[in-house]
């Protein structure tokens, strides 16, 4: 994650007594790392209190990076704070509490992390705790301008992922079939992976089990352009957007010229960094995405 758009992947940490410190990467080497001290809003520095979460998304999608920050009371809820600086210089002024159907969504000890969990192309809301439980937030509203409304526990085997608490998670394609999976830790100290089931959570549930409608890498890791294999089963609208990890829309096209069948489509990468991208192609029906990584 560049925080500060010079080109080096740069580290936010959240920490126990609630603050969040910058680590700047100053060259390419592993040990090319300088803490800039704790981050600040309006001049004053952050503090949520205890156990701190922070995370890097764009979004309001505005290009501009912003952070939203999981603490360890119930009462204090989760803030984000809106950058309203540049991509070289971020600031951070007023934050607000990320709500759902009207609330704050207060958690004990939440560990938030933003994907899009059902590949409609909006950001939703994914958060581990202290129960040791995952919870799901889907995403009623845009991708610009997210709205929740309600939540439902992420399931495991037909019940409720139950960990032994204190959970705390990062959502990625760990077996590279176009399906968010769970990499997720808790108290015990083991890391445990959750593999999704294709029924998944949501509103596009069903397309996610088709097999006449799917987009999967040509080549992963890709160089210089992204290579994906789209089929489609009936010529029609069809469109394609990649998201970096931090959510930001960094390439869309259409491709209603596409064939019945299978087809290759080349995405130009000329001006995209290398990192982790998710691939989604939409038609009037059906959603299909995969996650592809860039390299140089």
């Amino acid at each position: 994650m560049d925080w500060n758009g010079d080109g080096f992947d740069d580290i936010i940490v959240g920490d126990r007594e609630g603050f969040i410190t910058f680590f700047e990467r100053t060259g390419s080497g592993i040990d090319d790392l300088s803490s800039q001290g704790h981050l600040s809003a309006s001049g004053t520095v952050i503090d949520v209190g205890a156990n701190s979460s922070p995370i890097v998304v764009d979004w309001n999608n505005d290009g501009l990076l912003d952070l939203l920050i999981g603490n360890e009371a119930s009462t204090q809820g989760i803030r984000l704070y809106l950058n309203s600086g540049t991509t070289t210089n971020p600031i951070l002024t007023s934050w607000s509490y990320i709500q759902s159907e009207g609330s704050n969504i207060n958690r004990y000890r939440c560990c938030p992390q933003v994907y899009d969990m059902n590949g409609d192309g909006k950001k939703d809301l994914i958060m581990g705790e202290d129960d040791g439980q995952i919870y799901y937030y889907e995403n009623t509203g845009t991708d610009a301008a997210p709205v929740f409304s309600g939540y439902e526990a992420i399931q495991n085997n037909g019940s409720p992922l139950s960990l032994y608490y204190g959970t705390r998670l990062w959502v990625n394609d760990w077996d590279e079939n176009g399906l968010p999976d769970l990499i997720v830790s808790d108290f015990d100290g083991f890391v445990n992976v959750f593999l999704a089931n294709p029924v998944g959570v949501a509103e596009f549930s069903s397309s996610l089990i088709q097999t006449d409608f799917f987009v999967t890498p040509a080549m992963n890791p890709a160089q210089g352009n992204l290579n994906v294999n789209v089929h489609v089963s009936q010529v029609g609208n069809v469109d394609l957007r990649v998201y970096d990890s931090a959510g930001r829309l960094v390439s869309a096209k259409n491709l209603s010229g596409l064939s019945n069948g299978a087809n290759v489509v080349t995405i130009d990468a000329g001006s995209i960094a290398t990192g982790v991208y998710t691939v989604v192609v939409t038609s009037e029906t059906d959603v299909s995405s995969c996650r592809m990584v860039l390299t140089q």
